[in-house]
């Protein structure tokens, strides 16, 4: 008997783990307002069979919100360790900016999901804004300044972020992925070089060239 319900349990979360990428699939497919016929259409099953995995559309929103932030903060790992605190911003965020550039249908509905968003969007945001916590508070370390100033920062540059992402994802052609990611990256490095500059570190608060063009000449 130990022996079934473990090879059940497995089952189970394997089944869980399937439905829920058949449902993200839905999503990128039919939009944000997609239904539980559709993500059955394309699970290739049943909506009752859909309820033995998961008690309520509600807890699948849920499972599938957290699988989409989950990618996020996987991406956001693989810059984390970033020892340049300028290369950690511009790399994070276009690591974020790719994963929502190749899915803007998920990140609508992470966003949009009254679901996921009862308690704000904090519950999207936590997540992600504590590895960048964790980051930043490393590199405040390392020029002598208490890694507890991160907190504020970690959360404020998640919410500068994911402000712009969505008025990106609504107007795409205003810009590219690699031209907003410059953006973003150098107004939130004008911040954060002056605390580096602070503590002693020789940095360039200036962006690149070209980031910031000058006006239009008018014919």
């Amino acid at each position: 008997m130990d022996g079934r319900a473990a090879r059940w349990t497995e089952h189970r979360a394997t089944r869980r783990e399937d439905l829920i990428t058949a449902a993200l699939i839905a999503v990128s497919t039919f939009g944000v307002d997609v239904g539980m016929d559709q993500i059955a259409q394309v699970a290739h099953t049943s909506k009752p069979v859909i309820y033995r995995y998961f008690t309520d559309k509600v807890e699948l929103h849920r499972a599938m919100g957290e699988r989409i932030i989950g990618n996020i903060v996987t991406a956001l790992h693989r810059v984390e360790s970033e020892s340049d605190p300028q290369i950690l911003m511009r790399t994070s965020i276009d690591a974020y900016l790719q994963l929502l550039g190749e899915h803007p249908e998920l990140f609508r509905f992470v966003t949009q999901n009254r679901a996921l968003n009862e308690a704000g969007p904090a519950e999207f945001n936590s997540p992600v804004a504590a590895l960048l916590t964790r980051a930043l508070g490393a590199q405040l370390a390392t020029v002598g300044l208490d890694p507890a100033g991160a907190q504020p920062w970690g959360e404020a540059v998640v919410g500068f972020i994911r402000a712009a992402s969505l008025w990106w994802i609504e107007h795409p052609d205003a810009m590219t992925r690699e031209q907003l990611a410059d953006y973003l990256a150098a107004l939130l490095w004008g911040g954060g070089a002056g605390v580096f500059q602070y503590a002693g570190r020789e940095v360039d608060p200036r962006p690149k060239p070209g980031i910031f063009p000058g006006l239009r000449q008018q014919r």
